[in-house]
């Protein structure tokens, strides 16, 4: 399994190796031990230009996923991109009463967890399914290590 990092911010820093780790114990705890993914960090400019793009949003979001598979296949190749965007991480992390580590983390499982076919906005029964599967990973992973320079 591989594990490739970038961060496009020069105001927060992130444990790239702490990163790394997290990242294959979420893969591990969803069932897929031996697939690749990358993360990415972005500034709020960066987000806005994606969020518009592929979701004609015109607000910088918290997270999105770019799976390479399409939808119901599953790959253990790679299975695509996660985009987090810090400062909106950071910034809404107290309103889910979490540190931004635990933020962070709580995105990256989301995240992980579109890539691998999980879709919160199908059907209700979908978000509570997916909404679950992030619990039980996130409780597993407790307490969170600092990813977060």
């Amino acid at each position: 399994m591989a594990i490739w990092f970038r961060t496009h911010l020069r105001r927060i820093s992130v444990r790239a190796n702490t990163l790394r780790r997290v990242t294959q114990s979420i893969l591990v705890q969803a069932g897929y031990p031996t697939a690749h993914l990358s993360v990415s960090f972005v500034g709020e400019t960066r987000m806005r230009s994606l969020n518009r793009r592929y979701r004609r949003r015109e607000y910088p979001t918290d997270v999105l996923a770019f799976p390479m598979a399409s939808k119901g296949e599953q790959t253990e190749v790679f299975l695509g991109d996660v985009v987090i965007c810090l400062p909106v991480a950071i910034g809404q992390a107290s309103q889910f009463e979490n540190t931004p580590d635990q933020e962070v983390l709580r995105l990256l499982i989301h995240g992980t967890l579109h890539l691998l076919g999980h879709d919160h906005e199908k059907s209700e029964r979908e978000a509570t399914r997916m909404q679950q599967k992030e619990q039980a990973i996130f409780k597993k992973l407790s307490p969170v290590p600092r990813l977060l320079a």
